[in-house]
Order: structure tokens, then C-alpha cells, then sequence
């Protein structure tokens, strides 16, 4: 809070920047929670609407409760991704109303986006890293207006809730605090796997105790929760359903509806796969060479990992926050880059904010805020599209034909600069962050 008295007290532009972002965001969520309304009202068969991605959490609950299926076969995008401890968890939601369900989705979202800006001053500030603090409080209209937030509020998935999740891990890491570390890193296992990738940290810092006992940890709580999901669903049932998910994760790949030449355009799926399947068909050899493609664009990572684990720094993440920060973005971006599925970027927002604040070189500011504004503004872009070419604009699927993001893959775009940006920064400061007795907080 003293941040933002301290921007709203020194400039006149943000103040009327601020201002008119906050009744932007009022009127927007305005209008979508009459939209909301509207949808909620039942039909003729007495159903009511229900986004996408919260419909087939519940419709999974709904399947588990009746011991079908979770995870069918066929190229669809709509389906469920999750372990069946996830839907599990929605059961005792199904006597809910669904329009309470729906309401209450959309309010808990609101509240940990809140939650995921507020977090982050939080770790900024405690780990005394003033330009980050600042230069959070500068972009708070940005992140009011930040595409990812509102698409996941419109789809009710879980991409916010899950970067707030990652958002605790990374803290509780850094600090070194077991129980709530694992505490975190137990509920992302259960949703989105792929976001557990905070773990790494303290290996490639050197703190191997705490990373065994992290993981060890990890493993065990997941082995329970899955022993208490198979009791509660019946032990033959749930092992079925475990070992089709592991299926499922393991042939997403091929049962995907990848848009080929003959579509008229990209999509929102903006990942290394759906790129090169664009361009040149979906066949064996395009879907290798897009594996081929992933593994030259991590071996650097992985180059600088091995630098890393090589010559440690021994310390936990509070004490090199740099580092620390700098590590668990790069693993996030690197994880991203593997995925054949790459819908958003949730926490680029927080990288972008750590970047912009650290940089050093003009030209880097330069260019994260070039690859990261029409990301970040596409919803602002959707909706005066909306505004001034109505339904028209407005194609199967919910693409808006005026939306570069079908276009141009504009989310693989932010995350190949921020990647290289923070693999130039690790590589750079190697040796310094090797060297015993200096700290890198100062080295910004």
C-alpha cells in the first residue's frame, strides 16, 4: 500500500490512468455478470448455463458419483485433464444449485486474482526487492485489465487459482518453510502437474535436504490421496480411472483436434506443436519435428541448470531472491514450452513485473513491454471489438475474427523472450552467484 500512496501521490497520469482503469473494470464486470444472469436463467428443460471448463469439472464429479468413465476417448478440446482426486473434490457440489455453483466460481476468482497481486508485493517487499515493489505498484491498471484473468473469469477454469497456488509454493520455497510447501505442492499434483515447477528450486540451489525431504513428501501425500480416492469410489473403479489418466496425459498428444493448413487460422492454442502442425500438417514426422524443436529450445535450460547444480550456491532462496526468482520463472517458461497445449500465461504477468523492474539494458525493457502488451491487453481489444462489430465478429468457438492472438501466436512469442531474457541473466551471473559472500540482490 505504501507503493501505490506513494504513485498515486507523485503522478497525475497514473492517478487518471488508475481511475479510468477501475471504471473500466466496473463496467466490464458489469456487464458480465448481467451476461451471467442472463445465462443462469433456466431454459425450457429447466437447465441453466454453465461455462465450459466448470462444466466438465462437475460433469466429471457427476461421472465418478455414477462410476462411469472420466476420460473419454476421441479428438476433442473439451474434455476433462485432471486426476480423478479432482473430481473427487467437486462431489458434495453436485446438490448445490448450479447457478450458486456458477456465482460463486466467478466471485473465488475474482478473490485470488486479488489474492495472486497482493502475494506478490508481498514477496517482493520481503524479499527487499524495492524496484519490483515499485514497479508493481506503477502496473496496477495493467494487471486490472489483464487478458489472462478475464478469460479465465469468462471459461471458469482454473489457470488463476492454480498461478496463485504456484505463487505460494514459490514463497514457502524461498523461505524454506516444509509444511506449507508441501502443503501447495500436494494440491497442484492433484490439478496441473506441470506447474510444480517451483520443486526444482532448491535442488539447483544446492539445498538437497530440503528438496529430498520436499519431494519425498510430495510423493507420499500423493499416494495417500489417491488410496483415499480409490476408498472412497471403490478400489477397483478408482485404479481404473488412475490408469486411464495416466493413459490420457500420455496420448493428449495424438488425440488432439491439431489445426492444420486447412484452417483459416492459428487458434488459441499457441504452443511449439500447434505452430509447426499449422504450418506443415498433422503427420508423424511434424509432430517429431515439433518434439525435436522443444528439446533444442530447452537445452539451454538445461545447460544452465547442469552450471548450476554443478557449483551451487548452498543458501536458501530468501537470501539469493534473485536467484531464486530467476530460476523458478525460467523452469515455469520452460515448462510451458514443452506443453503441446499452451492456452495462457497466467503468471507472465508476474514475470513481466520482475523483469521490467530488474532489467538493466534499455533495449530489454524495451522489448518485454513490445511482446507483452498485446497479450495483456487482448481482452480490452475483445471487447471494443465486440462493441463495434457486434455478434458479427464473433465466430464457432468463440474466436473474434479482429483478435490478432488467432493470428499470431502471440503467448509463445512473450514466452520465448522472457525464457531468453532470464537465460542470458543466469548464464551472465554464474560466476558471481557462485562466489561465497556476494549477494545478487545488488547486482539488479
Amino acid at each position: 500500500m505504501e507503493y501505490l500512496r506513494r504513485c498515486w501521490s507523485r503522478s497525475k497520469i497514473y492517478r487518471v490512468v488508475l481511475v479510468l482503469t477501475v471504471i473500466y473494470v466496473v463496467l466490464r464486470l458489469l456487464v458480465q455478470a448481467i451476461f451471467l444472469g442472463g445465462m443462469l436463467l433456466p431454459g425450457p428443460e429447466g437447465e441453466v448455463f454453465v461455462p465450459v471448463d466448470l462444466r466438465l469439472y462437475l460433469d466429471a464429479a457427476r461421472n465418478l458419483r455414477l462410476g462411469q468413465d472420466l476420460y473419454p476417448r476421441g479428438d476433442i478440446i473439451e474434455v476433462y485433464q485432471y486426476s480423478p482426486a479432482y473430481a473427487l473434490m467437486f462431489v458434495p457440489l453436485l446438490d448445490l444449485p448450479t447457478s450458486f455453483i456458477v456465482v460463486l466460481d466467478a466471485v473465488l476468482h475474482i478473490v485470488v486474482y486479488v489474492l495472486l497481486y497482493i502475494w506478490w508485493g508481498r514477496i517482493f517487499c520481503r524479499l527487499r526487492l524495492d524496484r519490483a515493489c515499485e514497479a508493481l505498484a506503477w502496473m496496477l491498471p495493467l494487471w486490472l485489465v489483464f487478458s489472462a484473468f478475464w478469460s479465465d473469469l469468462g471459461y471458469l477454469n482454473i489457470y488463476i487459482p492454480v498461478a496463485l497456488l504456484a505463487t505460494l509454493l514459490i514463497e514457502a520455497i524461498l523461505n524454506e518453510r516444509l509444511g506449507w510447501a508441501l502443503l501447495w505442492l500436494s494440491v497442484i499434483l492433484q490439478t496441473k502437474p506441470h506447474w510444480a515447477f517451483a520443486a526444482a528450486v532448491p535442488l539447483l540451489l544446492g539445498r538437497y535436504r530440503f528438496f529430498l525431504k520436499l519431494v519425498g513428501g510430495a510423493v507420499v501425500i500423493y499416494l495417500i490421496v489417491v488410496a483415499i480416492t480409490m476408498l472412497a469410489v471403490g478400489p477397483a473403479y478408482g485404479s481404473q480411472q488412475y490408469v486411464d489418466y495416466v493413459q490420457f496425459l500420455l496420448n493428449l498428444r495424438h488425440n488432439f483436434p491439431w489445426r492444420g493448413p486447412d484452417a483459416p487460422f492459428l487458434g488459441y492454442n499457441h504452443s511449439v506443436t500447434q505452430i509447426v502442425v499449422y504450418l506443415l500438417g498433422v503427420s508423424p514426422d511434424t509432430l517429431f519435428l515439433a518434439t525435436l524443436i522443444k528439446v533444442l529450445l530447452l537445452v539451454p535450460l538445461l545447460g544452465v541448470c547442469f552450471i548450476y547444480l554443478r557449483r551451487p550456491v548452498r543458501r536458501a532462496g530468501y537470501r539469493v531472491p534473485n536467484l531464486a526468482l530467476e530460476l523458478a520463472f525460467v523452469l515455469y517458461l520452460g515448462a510451458f514450452i514443452w506443453l503441446d497445449m499452451v492456452w495462457e500465461l497466467s503468471l507472465g504477468i508476474a514475470v513481466f513485473t520482475y523483469l521490467s523492474a530488474t532489467l538493466v539494458r534499455r533495449w530489454e525493457q524495451a522489448l518485454v513491454w513490445v511482446v507483452f502488451l498485446p497479450y495483456a491487453l487482448l481482452d480490452l481489444w475483445q471487447v471494443l471489438s465486440f462493441m463495434v462489430g457486434g455478434p458479427s465478429v464473433v465466430l464457432p468457438g468463440m474466436y473474434i475474427l479482429t483478435d490478432p492472438s488467432i493470428y499470431v501466436p502471440l503467448i509463445m512469442i512473450v514466452l520465448l523472450t522472457f525464457y531468453a531474457l532470464l537465460l542470458r541473466r543466469l548464464w551472465e551471473k554464474r560466476e558471481i552467484y557462485a562466489l561465497a559472500g556476494v549477494s545478487p540482490v545488488s547486482l539488479r
